[in-house]
């Protein structure tokens, strides 16, 4: 475990909470695997409970995390949370939290803030009318009587009564003109979010209510005609499935792996598979989402058609006859003939339909990749090798790869057969609608026998419901059990077609109760709140701004800073086209580099300070998630040499005491930014830093056309001015002969005093928030001392 107390933190979270917090259906048996590794985390925890820097982030999963307040996995919660710098908790299913249990998880974030359980009953009344105003304003509510009565009906509260935020609000309401624009009633229900006693802490954002990368979805449904081959294989097969289940009372989790269902996914890869008799006892990870691996049953009935194998079908005319793998292997031809360079992502449920897949694939020159469960292999090198130009058109999937991977690159999906639960459909949907899919329209493309329960299913079900139109949203979570009798009854009961239509419609008309009881539940969700337009909008602008930091980011970082602080250092770029370089070290930066990493136990996690005759090979990649590479050194912003960088830095800043930037003239090609008139202008830069309960940085940007006669250009444009020019910029050398700058020092001070105005605004706003704050937590410690004397 301290192999990952530097460089790897974050990674080393997310597989503690995986590993450490599982709930095991056997969770209090100790010799389950849950519980060795939490005891062992545990003891790890206590023993260094003196490390404030153990983790830089913590994830977990609520719904673990809740599991038993008592439990070792609240112990661990809390273990974790002590040596954590920062904490995120995610839920799928906010809305479902009881009152105690949102409080459980806030007081793990916020135990300031959210100490007493009874107090937070009182937070919960006092956000009501605040979220009752903030929707009005969303709605495109311009009453202002009846937005001021609510915000004064907020303020009867003991918890907002000297509310700052509040007040300001009401000492200057808006006008019936302002609330007409949507830009100021975007900003002014960020105020009110802000105001929210909640809104510091928690947030509620649909996967839905974010359309701005939404992609289109195309459903193709192919009902595959069985020919008369596989009509008598099918009906056969099924009869001995339902009469075996019939007469053993078989138990749910048998029957989604039966032979039915995989003679579903493909007909000839099922027999080849009995009549090879490789049926192991590997657990099986079936449609109701849970392990299964008591396959006591399947054995008996699995004997019994291969009893009757020679009756139940011939593996070379189902081969020659196997209309399903026609249609595709036809279709999919013609497609590659078309875009021979797109990628295809093919998903089934069964193994041995994988195989068949693959071999009769290449039978036909089509090159195709396995990615299934159990094989020893990495499967993101797997996701790497299909990924390339020249790799594997088709990717061969299991459900091992319908969740935590990308897909995005790839626009068509084909679903070679049909799991009953659509939560799994949405999981194999989501790897390519995914953010960073550039086609407009991704196209799914399902497969199945007509005449069928798969293809009732699809049309009684999944068409109704619009599986593949929409995410699900909240409903994942309540589709297992619907999904799980409705397997029961299909299977277990004789039913006739229009029996087995009855049925599917009876549950696709309890999800749509429980669809609408999720809605209902959604909009009287007074104790959450869904951030609005203006933090999408932030969102937004990210996205367009590229307000991350990229690998050509640190790349200039680091060639600035060398060259300035450490002459002699090389760094020879292998390709014009990849930041991949060679890099030699001064003796200098060698030495106080390995001062640095002695200093702050990082010994041996960079090869940059061995020998000066030594060469390393760095890739400026700013991901935290990298893969092993025995040739290269992947330099991100947690890599040891950005730290020492950044170190070096703050170091001599503090020296000095004194910060000096001087003026700086750039060129810059009006391709880069095409946006902006061609002409010269004037950009000014200050770093805003506040600390309180919340301690805050953010870089504000000015631009100003150097003519004047042009008022200042919108920030975020005066950003991408700035961190263009920057970033592509050339330096202009015979800027002070070609600019009189005597004339542009009226711009510069018109620049700064626009920023001081903006800035007095800024802190007085954040001064109310953090003063608001703090009030709330002091109000909250006076009703708890309050409660306790009255007792």
């Amino acid at each position: 475990l301290k192999e990952f107390r530097s460089g790897h933190l974050t990674e080393f979270a997310i597989i503690a909470s995986m590993q450490g917090l599982r709930p095991y259906k056997n969770w209090d048996n100790d010799d389950t695997i849950a519980k060795k590794t939490s005891v062992k985390l545990a003891k790890f925890l206590d023993d260094n409970s003196h490390d404030e820097n153990l983790f830089d982030l913590l994830i977990i999963d609520e719904a673990h995390y809740l599991r038993n307040s008592q439990s070792m996995t609240s112990k661990l919660g809390r273990l974790l949370r002590n040596v954590s710098d920062h904490i995120v908790l995610l839920s799928a299913t906010p809305i479902h939290l009881k009152n105690e249990d949102l409080y459980n998880l806030l007081n793990l974030v916020d135990e300031d803030s959210f100490n007493q359980i009874h107090v937070f009953d009182d937070i919960l009344m006092a956000n009501a009318p605040l979220i009752k105003a903030r929707d009005m304003i969303l709605q495109g509510e311009t009453n202002v009587d009846k937005f001021i009565n609510q915000l004064k009906e907020a303020k009867t509260h003991t918890l907002l009564v000297d509310n700052r935020q509040l007040q300001a609000i009401l000492n200057n309401p808006p006008t019936y003109k302002e609330l007409q624009n949507n830009n100021y009633r975007s900003k002014l229900a960020h105020r009110l979010e802000c105001i929210n006693l909640l809104g510091h802490a928690v947030t509620r954002t649909r996967k839905r209510e974010v359309t701005e990368w939404r992609v289109i979805r195309e459903a193709i449904p192919e009902m595959i005609e069985m020919t008369p081959v596989e009509e008598e294989f099918y009906t056969k097969v099924t009869d001995i499935v339902r009469k075996y289940c019939y007469e053993h009372d078989a138990h749910e989790g048998f029957l989604l792996v039966t032979p039915q269902r995989q003679i579903s996914s493909s007909m000839p890869a099922a027999l080849q598979q009995w009549q090879r008799r490789k049926l192991k006892a590997d657990t099986l990870y079936e449609d109701l989402g849970e392990d299964w691996s008591d396959n006591n049953d399947i054995g008996p009935l699995v004997q019994t058609i291969l009893d009757n194998t020679e009756e139940i079908g011939n593996l070379q005319e189902l081969w020659e006859n196997d209309s399903k793998y026609n249609r595709f292997s036809s279709e999919l031809k013609r497609y590659l003939k078309d875009h021979p360079h797109d990628k295809i992502i093919v998903f089934a449920y069964f193994k041995p339909t994988l195989y068949y897949l693959h071999d009769r694939l290449a039978s036909e020159n089509i090159n195709s990749i396995l990615l299934v469960g159990g094989a020893k292999i990495d499967k993101y090198e797997i996701i790497n090798s299909f990924k390339e130009q020249k790799g594997p058109n088709i990717l061969l999937a299991s459900e091992v790869a319908s969740e935590g991977i990308d897909l995005q690159f790839s626009r068509v999906l084909v679903n070679y057969d049909l799991p009953w639960n659509p939560m799994k459909v949405e999981q194999r949907i989501g790897r390519i609608d995914r953010l960073g899919q550039l086609s407009p329209k991704i196209t799914i493309w399902n497969l199945f026998y007509a005449n069928t329960i798969d293809a009732r299913i699809y049309d009684r079900l999944y068409e109704r419901l619009g599986i593949f139109k929409y995410a699900l949203g909240g409903l994942e979570a309540v589709l297992g059990e619907e999904i799980k009798k409705l397997t029961i009854d299909l299977l277990k009961g004789k039913l006739t077609n229009e029996q087995e239509e009855i049925r599917i419609t009876q549950t696709e008309q309890a999800i749509s109760n429980l669809r609408e009881q999720e809605e209902r539940l959604e909009k009287n969700a007074n104790n959450l709140i869904a951030h609005g337009d203006y933090i999408l909008n932030q969102v937004r602008a990210a996205r367009e701004l590229g307000r991350w930091i990229t690998g050509e980011d640190l790349w200039i970082y680091m060639r600035d800073f060398f060259n300035n602080s450490y002459p002699g250092c090389e760094f020879r770029q292998k390709d014009p086209n990849e930041l991949l370089f060679e890099v030699r070290l001064s003796e200098d930066a060698r030495f106080d580099l390995d001062s640095f990493l002695r200093k702050n136990n990082l010994i041996g996690k960079t090869r940059l300070v061995h020998s000066f005759y030594e060469s390393v090979y760095c890739y400026f990649n700013n991901q935290v998630k990298q893969l092993n590479h025995v040739k290269y050194e992947y330099i991100n912003q947690f890599h040891p040499l950005t730290k020492f960088v950044t170190e070096t830095i703050k170091n001599s800043i503090s020296l000095s005491k004194t910060i000096h930037f001087p003026t700086i003239s750039l060129i810059l090609n009006h391709k880069e930014i095409s946006k902006l008139n061609k002409q010269d202008y004037i950009f000014y830069v200050e770093l805003w830093s506040v600390q309180g309960i919340r301690d805050i940085e953010k870089l504000v940007y000015f631009a100003i056309p150097t003519t004047g006669d042009v008022d200042f250009i919108e920030e975020d444009l005066a950003e991408q001015l700035v961190t263009t020019a920057a970033k592509s910029g050339k330096d202009w050398l015979s800027a002070a002969n070609e600019i009189n700058i005597t004339l542009m020092t009226p711009l510069i001070e018109k620049c700064i005093d626009i920023a001081e105005r903006q800035y007095t605004e800024y802190i007085s706003f954040i001064e109310n928030e953090n003063n608001d704050r703090a009030d709330l937590q002091e109000k909250s410690l006076k009703i708890h001392m309050e409660r306790q004397r009255l007792k």
